[in-house]
């Protein structure tokens, strides 16, 4: 068996864990949507997701985003001993505790002046979606993606019986939702910290300022960088709740929740690419994968925007079925997200995150400001059209200085004319079913 060969085996079999892992968690979101639509009512659903829209926002800040640092210094775990090993992990975990310490004591002086519901939810569900991912960074950056895989999966099993649990059989509707994910995250972040036996590897006496610099470094400019991720997938909801109320954002909140079956496959295949590529010394992987990646997303994104209307249809309650028209646009936003998020690992691999940062930021400039503005025309509409411009300026930045003038090629073509051919056929689905 040639090297060619083994090499693919070896990213086939870690794509496959990486599904198991991620797939079930991932999916649960788009999974659930029918079922929250059936328990909770509009306000409800777009008071949840308002709610883990800021704690999307929050976590980064809070915790440093460290967690990507921790990955980067342990996956080069066959050049380093375990003392090292064990100061990147102590660092690690101080750093989060010292951001989260922080971040508790701004927030206690916040409620003590503006109270709000939920405030107990969500210091909680906080630290620990700030611990988690910092945990299974761990898990991956050791190589133990199988360990990632159960962990992943069982978490997935918990939210979905806790959810029943608590919204079905105990009525407490938007309140067992916030319960069950944290149970389950609870649990999910014990299991990790027994396994990888992370409390026999932390001690203060590896305390190291430097490390903590060193690694932060690399990890404060993904801060903004996820802020400007936030302000383009996020941010539109709470123009949403000011220019149509929470309802708005229920509605917005059922259609955004279906892309989420691209975001699976994309977080799936970003984690073997990632892994491979930042271990590269030369482009040439790189460069041979993005065509095919382009290709496979925009084709992925078109066909799942064909199918909105029959899945709407399908999947939810029928107050919700206009909310079809909304998710082709969201889909091809997820595409060009996730093209972006590949051009963003060339960046990672030279430890360049500031250019991840102002391109991500330029993108999320554009995505607001037209957010505010068409959302005053063409309602939710417009918000859904300005997170694909958002991310399609972003993709296009990153694409432009990475190969400079070798621009205009194929894959160019494609991620210009896709989006222009995804409007036309919307347009003429749209007609069709006026027509029935």
């Amino acid at each position: 068996m040639n090297i060619s060969s083994l090499v693919k085996k070896k990213m086939f079999k870690e794509t496959l864990t990486y599904s198991i892992g991620s797939f079930g968690s991932k999916i649960l979101s788009f999974l659930l949507v029918p079922f929250y639509t059936y328990f909770l009512t509009k306000k409800e659903l777009g008071e949840y997701d308002l709610l883990l829209t800021t704690i999307s926002l929050f976590a980064p800040l809070v915790s440093l985003q460290i967690s990507d640092a921790t990955y980067r210094w342990l996956i080069d775990k066959e050049y380093i001993s375990e003392t090292e090993k064990a100061k990147i992990m102590t660092n690690s975990i101080i750093t989060l505790c010292i951001g989260y310490l922080i971040f508790c004591l701004g927030f206690s002086v916040y409620i003590f002046f503006n109270s709000f519901q939920y405030q107990g939810y969500f210091i909680v569900l906080i630290f620990l979606n700030c611990l988690l991912p910092l945990l299974q960074s761990i898990l991956r950056g050791q190589g133990d993606t199988r360990q990632f895989a159960i962990n992943g999966i069982l978490t997935t099993f918990l939210i979905v019986v806790f959810n029943v649990i608590f919204i079905y059989l105990l009525k407490l509707n938007v309140e067992g939702v916030f319960i069950a994910n944290i149970l389950a995250y609870t649990v999910a972040c014990i299991l990790i910290l027994y396994k990888v036996r992370i409390i026999q590897y932390f001690k203060f006496k590896y305390w190291d300022p430097k490390l903590i610099k060193s690694m932060a470094s690399y990890s404060l400019p993904l801060i903004p960088n996820l802020m400007s991720w936030w302000a383009i997938s996020s941010a539109s909801k709470f123009i949403i709740l000011h220019y149509m109320g929470p309802e708005g954002n229920g509605l917005y909140a059922v259609a955004s929740r279906f892309p989420a079956l691209l975001l699976v496959i994309n977080s799936v295949l970003l984690l073997p690419l990632q892994d491979r590529i930042l271990k590269e010394q030369d482009d040439v992987t790189f460069n041979r994968l993005l065509g095919k990646f382009i290709v496979f997303e925009m084709a992925l994104a078109f066909i799942l925007g064909i199918l909105s209307p029959l899945m709407t249809k399908i999947l939810v309650s029928k107050e919700y079925f206009d909310t079809w028209q909304y998710m082709p646009y969201l889909y091809l936003g997820v595409g060009f997200n996730a093209i972006a998020g590949f051009l963003g690992l060339k960046y990672q691999k030279e430890k360049n995150t500031l250019k991840i940062t102002l391109t991500t930021l330029l993108g999320a400039v554009v995505s607001i400001v037209l957010s505010i503005i068409l959302i005053q025309y063409i309602g939710l509409q417009g918000i859904s059209i300005s997170f694909l411009l958002g991310f399609l300026v972003v993709l296009l930045v990153r694409y432009i200085d990475i190969y400079k003038k070798d621009v205009f090629n194929f894959k160019f073509f494609i991620i210009i004319a896709l989006p222009m051919v995804s409007y036309l056929s919307i347009l003429l689905i749209k007609k069709a079913i006026l027509c029935f």
